[in-house]
C-alpha cells in the first residue's frame, strides 16, 4: 500500500509540474515516476508492481482515458509488469539484490536502459493498437527519453540520500572524530 501511495503521489506531482513536457499520448520528455516505478519494484517485488498497476488503472480511468476500461486495464497491466520483466531479463535466474547497495552502477545503468526500453515498448504498443496515437516512432523516442531520464534522476537521488545517511551514521558512531 505504501508503494502505491508513494507512486501515486510522485505520478500526480510529476503530471502537475511537467504537463508542458507531455508531448505525445503516454509520453513525457522527463518522467520521474518511471524511476520510482523501477525502484519500488526493486525493493518490493511483485507486491509493489501490483500497487503501481492499481495507480495506473486509476490514472487511466479517471484522468487519462475516462470511459476506456479495456485500455486502462491493459496499460495498468503493462506498467506493473514492465519493471518485473526488465529485472528478470537482466538478472536472469538470480533475483534482484535484496540490498540496493549491491546493485553496481553498471548494472543499474543496464537495468535503467532495459526498463526504459521494455516500459516504452509495451506502453506505446498498447496506445498505438488502441488508436490513441498514430506516431508510434515519435512516442517511442519521447517516452524512452522520459523513462530513461526518470530512472537516472531517481537513482541519483537515492545515491545522494544514501551517502548523506552514511555520513550521518558514521558521525553518530564516531562523534569525536
Amino acid at each position: 500500500m505504501a508503494f502505491a501511495l508513494t507512486y501515486g503521489l510522485a505520478y500526480s506531482i510529476n503530471n502537475a509540474l511537467t504537463g508542458f513536457m507531455y508531448l505525445l499520448p503516454g509520453a513525457h520528455l522527463v518522467h520521474i515516476p518511471s524511476g520510482f516505478k523501477l525502484l519500488f519494484v526493486l525493493i518490493g517485488g511483485p507486491l509493489a508492481a501490483v500497487g503501481i498497476a492499481l495507480v495506473c488503472l486509476a490514472g487511466g480511468l479517471f484522468f487519462m482515458f475516462p470511459g476506456l476500461l479495456g485500455l486502462s486495464l491493459t496499460l495498468a497491466a503493462v506498467n506493473g509488469l514492465a519493471p518485473l520483466l526488465a529485472i528478470k531479463l537482466l538478472m536472469g535466474r538470480t533475483s534482484a539484490p535484496s540490498d540496493l547497495s549491491q546493485l553496481t552502477v553498471v548494472k543499474f545503468l543496464q537495468l535503467g536502459g532495459l526498463f526504459a526500453f521494455v516500459n516504452t515498448s509495451l506502453n506505446q504498443m498498447v496506445l498505438y493498437w488502441n488508436g490513441m496515437t498514430e506516431n508510434f516512432a515519435g512516442g517511442m523516442a519521447v517516452m524512452f527519453l522520459g523513462d530513461l531520464s526518470g530512472c537516472y534522476i531517481v537513482m541519483l537521488l537515492v545515491k545522494g540520500v544514501g551517502r548523506v545517511l552514511q555520513l550521518k551514521s558514521a558521525a553518530a558512531e564516531n562523534p569525536h572524530a
